[in-house]
Order: structure tokens, then sequence, then C-alpha cells
């Protein structure tokens, strides 16, 4: 015979009816508060499981137990199950402790039924499967198999073993006595029990009239042996009916009494059912009210999250606390903790005699209720403010007409930033399923605003990213264009050094050949006078040998002679020759003087120069460009020395003066004006060229920039007239003339700053 049961649907967990009697035992040894703690570390609470039809994870139960061992001080857990069985066995007069199990196993009427109808019990159901090895009228073997992956505590084969030891004693018999041939939780596979019991006797009401009913058939049979002769039949059936009438009194007393007995554990059944009933019923109204609250909270988690406001998703939780929940009033405390005071924020619902804003409460956790949540973080529950332990400022619930209220924290990673409480006019209007509720509320709510501040300060930071992005942008533009500059004046400063370095090498090779120039040029303007002396002295010799008689022949020979020479034409441009050579030898010297001049390599002596003079020069330096085509017109003012490098200016007026000739294509004319204007001199160089673009105007000072074909000029003329001008203190600006052309003005201060 081999009949097993499987648990369905609950693998590795145990049914409430373990937990019904585990959770009064322990209360019992380590009381109300000892158990707390327990509670806590196992995450439930102590309606959840004493409930009916809960079943429950046999980790967690385990953990349950081996944490109870602990605060008892046991540390054999077969000790420990042995006790726990024996107390669950005992008779208990509180319905909360009972289960429906004790009846039904009363009902069954015998030992060996509840052996044999064990299966029914819910005792292994979930976490192993039970079977029944072998039946018989007072011995049973069990086998026992724990599901895949159950790991099976001690203290659960002994508290199971004890209660089937336990069972008969139902019946006023002795325990059954088991004994163990495997054990699961001593590393075999399987448990395996052999049961041994005695059944109950038939008792005094059976065995009293049938040992009177015997007792009679045996003196009836004496008599009848003695006085009469009657056939053996008819004696013995006269003898058996004394016994048989006994032993059917004996047999209908004892239905009799079993039947009351049986009525009497039908009502006990009925009423453990009805409790159940009760309670099934009580669980599935807490369950639509848990379910109406999800819901409830699944709506307010939709509203406070539609919203990154903090203000609006504290305003949406309160609403929805009082018109959708049922709250009488709702309200908001926020903590300062820099004033270390808790103010009212908000209410919703209840009318008081105050503004609820201008509530300023200490954070004082014995001053008021809020306060101690706030400091503590932990809910508190007022069902009557007028006889509450708690610290109530009951002045200030007067005023805001409350009696009753449950108050619970709002927490940011860890920190409690303000209070929700729901309150009520009506004391013990609220309960302990209230707190559950609100702190559920609470969650929502402080997830929400940590999220709405968690996006402020992203977008904060966003917004601080995007400006220092802009301004780094900014600075790297700003940056990059004076690096772009500094590398054009880099460029600019080194083309200057090199077309510096050029003009001196130029300076110093036109100093070199003026000087190797002045000497000829010297030589041949101090020839020339001496030259002219002795052409004098010539023609006067000439004419004194003309005055000389000569016989006619000889005169007409010489006469002849001097024609051919063609003395007469000789003597008459001898002096005009003469004075040409002279004025070339003039020009000659003017031009190397001026070219000593412009050749100077004393480029930071700064001195008084006549800038007329300098005109002047720089016109001698550009004849070549100017001769027979360009003429100047002068228009000199009253302009005193001016204090200034004068190889420098020098070279701004040949750039000037040399562009402004370039400019003009064929014949035309260059105006030179000077003035002296508020401590400065001016000058203005205009041609009467086709002027300057517009749209360039502004550029012409940039070094490189040049409009003149590759090749015929460097860009650099004018950018380095600007550098100059603007070294020496000064200005240069360029205007395209109204008649046209373009017109050059120059202005440098008359002396120089110090």
């Amino acid at each position: 015979m081999a009949v097993s049961a499987l648990g369905r649907g609950h693998t590795g967990e145990v049914n409430c009816i373990l937990t019904k009697g585990l959770i009064p035992y322990v209360e019992r040894h380590v009381g109300a508060d000892g158990i707390t703690p327990l509670l806590q570390a196992t995450g439930r609470s102590r309606e959840y499981l004493m409930a009916e039809y809960n079943w429950l994870p046999l980790s967690l139960v385990d953990q349950f137990v081996r944490l109870t061992m602990e605060r008892m001080g046991e540390s054999d857990p077969d000790q420990w199950g042995r006790r726990f069985a024996d107390d669950f066995m005992d008779w208990k007069p509180s319905r909360e402790e009972r289960g429906w199990a004790g009846a039904y196993t009363l009902s069954l009427g015998s030992p060996r039924a509840v052996y044999a109808d064990t299966l029914n019990m819910l005792l292994h159901q979930g976490w192993a499967r039970f079977e029944i090895v072998s039946m018989g009228r007072r011995r049973a073997s069990y086998r026992l198999t724990p599901n895949q992956g159950v790991p099976v505590p001690r203290w659960l084969c002994t508290w199971i073993r004890v209660v089937y030891e336990r069972f008969p004693t139902n019946w006023g018999v002795p325990r059954a006595r088991i004994t163990e041939h495997r054990c699961a939780a001593r590393g075999d596979d399987h448990c395996q029990w052999e049961v041994r019991w005695k059944n109950p006797s038939f008792g005094a009401r059976f065995w009293a009239p049938a040992a009177g009913g015997i007792a009679a058939s045996g003196v009836l049979g004496a008599l009848l042996a003695t006085t009469t002769a009657l056939p053996w039949p008819v004696t013995a059936g006269l003898v058996a009916l004394p016994a048989l009438c006994g032993g059917t009194l004996g047999y209908a007393l004892l239905q009799h009494h079993r039947r009351g007995h049986f009525q009497g554990l039908l009502k006990v059944q009925g009423d453990e059912i009805l409790y159940s009933s009760l309670e099934l019923e009580k669980k599935f109204r807490d369950l639509a009210t848990k379910v109406e609250q999800l819901s409830l909270l699944s709506d307010l988690g939709a509203a406070v999250n539609a919203t990154l406001d903090p203000e609006r998703i504290y305003q949406q939780a309160l609403d929805q606390l009082v018109h959708r929940m049922g709250y009488q009033g709702a309200n908001l405390y926020l903590v300062d903790r820099e004033r270390q005071r808790i103010v009212g924020h908000t209410g919703t619902g209840s009318s008081s005699a105050i503004e609820f804003e201008k509530i300023d409460l200490s954070l004082d956790p014995t001053k008021s209720v809020v306060a101690k949540v706030a400091v503590t973080g932990t809910p508190v529950l007022v069902e009557d403010i007028e006889t509450t332990t708690e610290p109530a400022d009951r002045a200030l619930a007067r005023a805001l007409n409350v009696r009753s209220g449950v108050a619970v924290p709002l927490r940011v990673r860890g920190r409690v930033f303000g209070v929700i409480q729901a309150v009520s006019s009506r004391p013990h209007a609220l309960a302990a399923g209230d707190i559950e509720l609100l702190t559920a509320v609470a969650n929502h709510v402080a997830m929400a605003v940590d999220r709405a501040d968690s996006f402020q300060t992203i977008e904060d930071l966003s917004r601080g990213l995007e400006e220092k992005v802009r301004v780094r942008t900014e600075q790297l533009r700003a940056a990059n264009e004076e690096l772009q500059a500094a590398y054009r004046d880099l460029q600019a400063t080194q083309m200057q050094l090199i077309h510096r370095e050029k003009m001196a090498s130029v300076g110093q090779l036109v100093a070199g050949v003026a000087h190797e120039l002045n000497n000829p040029i010297g030589f041949v303007f101090s020839n020339v006078s001496t030259l002219d002396d002795f052409v004098k002295r010539l023609r006067a010799m000439l004419d004194a040998y003309r005055t000389v008689p000569l016989p006619d022949a000889e005169a007409e020979r010489m006469q002849r002679h001097w024609a051919e020479l063609k003395v007469d034409y000789a003597l008459k441009y001898l002096d005009s020759m003469t004075q040409g050579i002279r004025e070339g030898a003039e020009r000659a010297r003017k031009i190397v003087r001026d070219l000593r001049v412009f050749a100077r390599s004393q480029d930071d002596v700064w001195q008084a120069v006549d800038l007329h003079e300098d005109l002047e020069s720089s016109l001698t330096l550009l004849n070549h460009l100017l001769k027979d085509r360009i003429t100047i017109h002068r228009k000199f003012g009253d302009v005193p020395p001016v204090e200034c490098v004068r190889s420098q200016i020098d070279q701004v007026f040949l750039n000037l003066l040399a562009n402004a000739a370039q400019a003009i294509s064929d014949q035309g004319a260059i105006t030179i004006e000077t003035r002296r204007e508020n401590g400065n001199a001016v000058v203005a160089i205009s041609d009467t060229g086709p002027g300057i673009a517009p749209e360039i105007i502004g550029r012409i000072f940039d070094p490189f920039y040049t409009t003149k074909p590759v090749g015929e000029g460097t860009g650099l003329g004018l950018s380095i007239s600007y550098e100059i001008v603007k070294k020496h203190g000064g200005h240069i600006r360029a205007d395209n003339a109204p008649g046209g052309g373009a017109t050059f003005t120059v202005s440098v201060p008359l002396s120089r700053s110090r």
C-alpha cells in the first residue's frame, strides 16, 4: 500500500496552521515587545502571519524560528521543536490560536482514522511529498520526501513527529510511539517513520450493561439447569438473551454518548468553520480595501508624477487624501533645519480657527507629534488627542479642530524633509491601517518630490553647463581670434623685420654706393670750376692768337683749319656744356645726399625733422615715377619741425607717394598739403587716380592685403606705414576725395610724448 500527496501551487511554502500556533507560543516566552524585532527582521506583520489561509515561504518561517531560538537561548532544534509541538497540540481557549484542524481530527472518531486521513491535514503540502507506505489497525509507516531545492530544518521534522505522537491523546489514550528510520534534515533524501498507537476502548458505558447482561445470563442458565428440563436450544436462547440485551443496551448507551460527543464536535467544528469563514470574509474585505487603496495610490502616483512642480505635487497629494481616500482633512508640514523649526505649509479639508500656513513649531520631539515624527522618522497614530500619551500640542489641535490623526514622515535619501498628516475632528476615527496607507502616500510624494528636485538639479546643471559651454566657446572664439590676430601680427612683424632687414641692407648698400659716388661726384664738381677757368684761359689765348697778324696765305690756311675744326661751334657750346656738367653734378650730389638720408640706420633716434624737406627728398627719390606725367602741387603750411624718427617718417611718405603715383595710370596730379592742427602736424597726400573701392577701404591697412597683381606688391607698405604712425602716437586714414581719387591723411604729434 502506497498513497501519496503532492503539494500543488505552493512549492517551498507552509500553511498558516503552523504560524497560528508559533506566534502565540513565541509571545508567551519572549513577550509582545520581544517579538517585534523578530517580525521586523522577517518583514511580515503579526496579522499577516496569523491570518487564515495564508501560505508562507518555509525559508521565512525557518528564519523566524532561528531568531526565536536565539532570543529564547535555545540551541537544540530537537528540544525546541518538541516543546513547540506539545504547546501546539494543547487545547487553546482563544480562537485566534486555534485552527479548524483540531476539531477536524476529533470528528474523525479515532486515532487510526486520523492517521489514515492525514493527507488532508495540509501539514505537509507545499514543501514535500507525503506518502503512506503501510497502514494497519495500530501501526502505520510514512515517507516524506522534500521537494527539489527545498532544505528541511530539523525543528520542522521534530515538530511533525511530535504532532503525530499527540494525535491519540485527543481520545485519552497514551501518545503514539514513533520510530525514525531516516531524516531529510540529517542528510537523507527523505524522512521515514513508523507509528504505533493504541485505539481507545468501548468504555464503561458499553462494558457495564454488557457485563450485567452476561451475569444475568449466567444466573439464568444455572436456574434453568436445576429447575426444568427444556430442550437445549431453548435453554441456550433463554440464557443468551440477558447477555444480548446487556450488550445491546451497552452499545446503545455508547452510541448515544458518541452521538452526543459527535454533536458537540460538530458544534465546535461549526463554530470553528464559522469563525474561519468570518475571518476569511474579513480578509476579503481587507483585500477589497487594499485593492481600492492600491487603485487610489495608483491614481495618486499618476497625479503627483504628472508634474515636476513640488507645490502641485503637495496639493495633488492632499486633495487625493481628502476627496478620494475619504479623510476629513490632510496637512503638510515642512522641516526648516536651519532654524530648527517645523512649519505649516498647506492644508486641505478641515476647517480651523487659525491660518495653517502661519503655524511655526519647534523641532523638539517632546513638544508636538509632527516634531516627533520629523525627528524620529517614525509614523505616529493619535486616536484621541485628549487622552493620548504622545507629545501632542493640544492647544494647536483644538484650534485646528483635530481630535485624532496619523502623521508620517516625508523622507528622501534617508533625510526627513516634511510630515504628512491625516486628521479628523472625531476621536478614534483613524486606526493602525491608516498608517500603512498614509506611509504609501508619503512614499509616492517623496519619490515625486525627489524626482522633481533631481530634474530641477539636472536642468540647473544643464543650463549651467550650457552657459559654461557658451562662455567657454566664446572664450575659445575670442582666444582663436586673438591667436589669429597674433599670428597675423607675427607674420606682419616677421615680414616687417624681413623688410626692415632688407631695407637696412639696402640702406647699407645705398649708403656705400652713395659714399662711393660722392667722391667722383665731388671730383667732377670741383674740377668743373677748374675746367671753366681753363676754358676761359684757352678762350683768352685763342683770342690773343687771332689778333696776331699773319701773312695772307697763313691767315687763310689758319682760317680754313679753324673752320674745319668748328672751333667757333665748340666755343659757342663749351660754356653751356660746362654749366650742364655743373648742374648734373649738383643734381647727383642732391640725390646722393637724399639717398644717404633715407638709408640712415639710426632707426630709433628721435630728432626734430622738417617734414617739407623729407617730402622733397621722397619726391626726388620717386622722380622716375613722376617725371613727364604727374604734376606735383605743393600746399605747404606753417609747420614747425616735428620730433620723430626721420628714416621711419621718410618711409611713410615714400610709401604714400609711391602708391599715389602708381594709382595714376596716365597723366595726373598729386597734391601735398601740410598744416598744423591741435598740436599735430597733418600731411594730406591726394591723387587723381580712381580712388579706393568702398568694400575694401576698411582693409587696406591689414598686413599682406594688396590690390596689385601678384609679384608687384607685398601688401606691407600701408601696414608698415600704419604701425610707424601709430608708434609715433599719431594716426593715418584713407578717404575717397569728392572729385575722384584718394586722400591719405597722416597726423603726428609735434613733440614726442615722454
